[in-house]
C-alpha cells in the first residue's frame, strides 16, 4: 500500500536494531509499515490536566467529610461502649453488695447460733458436774448404809432368835440367845461408830 507523497514500500527494507533503553529490558517492536519512525507520537498532546471524575459544572465532595464522619461514628460508639460498662459496673456493684450484706448476715447469725450453742454446752457441761457429784455422794452414802446394815443384820437376827426362844419359854435358848445377841449389838455398835 502506498502513500501519497511517500516512496513506496520496499518488502526488503529493513530497519538497523534498536539497542534497549534500559539493560535487562527486551528492544522495542521494529515498525513494519510505511510510516516513517519519528520521535512524537501520532496524536497531540496537550497542556491540561487529566480529567478527573466530576463532571463539568459539578461541585466536588468536601475533602474532610468523610473522616469526620467516621470519627463522629467512632465516638458515638465509644460513648454507647462507656454507658453500656458504666451500667454494668453498677448493676454488677449493686449485686455485689447485696451478696456482701447477705453473706454477713449469714455469718452473724451463725455467731448467734454457736455462741447459744457454746452457751448451752457449758450449762449442760455443768449441770452434769452436778450430777456427778451428787451421784457419787449418794453412792458413797448407799455404801456406808450397806455397810451399816451388814454390821447390824447379826445383832438383829440375835435378838429375833431371843424372841423365839422367850415365845417358846426355853430359858436356857433365851440366855443363849440374849448373850450372842449382846455380843453382836457392840460388835456392830464399834463397827459403826468407827466408820
Amino acid at each position: 500500500m502506498t502513500h501519497p507523497g511517500y516512496p513506496p514500500e520496499d518488502p526488503q527494507q529493513h530497519y538497523p536494531p534498536q539497542a534497549p533503553a534500559y539493560p535487562g529490558y527486551p528492544p522495542p517492536p521494529q515498525p513494519t509499515g510505511s510510516w516513517p519512525a519519528t520521535s512524537t507520537p501520532p496524536y497531540a498532546i496537550s497542556g491540561a490536566p487529566p480529567a478527573s471524575g466530576v463532571s463539568y459544572g459539578q461541585q466536588p465532595p468536601p475533602a474532610g467529610r468523610a473522616p469526620m464522619l467516621v470519627a463522629v461514628v467512632a465516638a458515638v460508639a465509644l460513648f454507647l461502649l462507656a454507658g453500656v460498662m458504666t451500667g454494668l459496673y453498677v448493676a454488677k456493684s449493686s449485686q455485689l453488695g447485696d451478696t456482701r450484706d447477705t453473706l454477713n448476715s449469714q455469718v452473724a447469725d451463725r455467731d448467734e447460733t454457736i455462741k447459744a450453742n457454746t452457751d448451752k454446752i457449758t450449762k449442760l457441761e455443768a449441770d452434769l458436774k452436778t450430777a456427778n457429784d451428787e451421784l457419787t455422794k449418794n453412792k458413797t452414802s448407799l455404801d456406808k448404809v450397806t455397810k451399816e446394815r451388814d454390821v447390824l443384820l447379826p445383832c438383829m437376827r440375835r435378838f429375833v432368835e431371843a424372841l423365839d426362844a422367850a415365845g417358846s419359854s426355853n430359858e436356857a435358848a433365851l440366855e443363849t440367845a440374849l448373850r450372842q445377841a449382846t455380843t453382836a449389838c457392840q460388835k456392830a455398835q464399834g463397827e459403826v461408830e468407827d466408820s
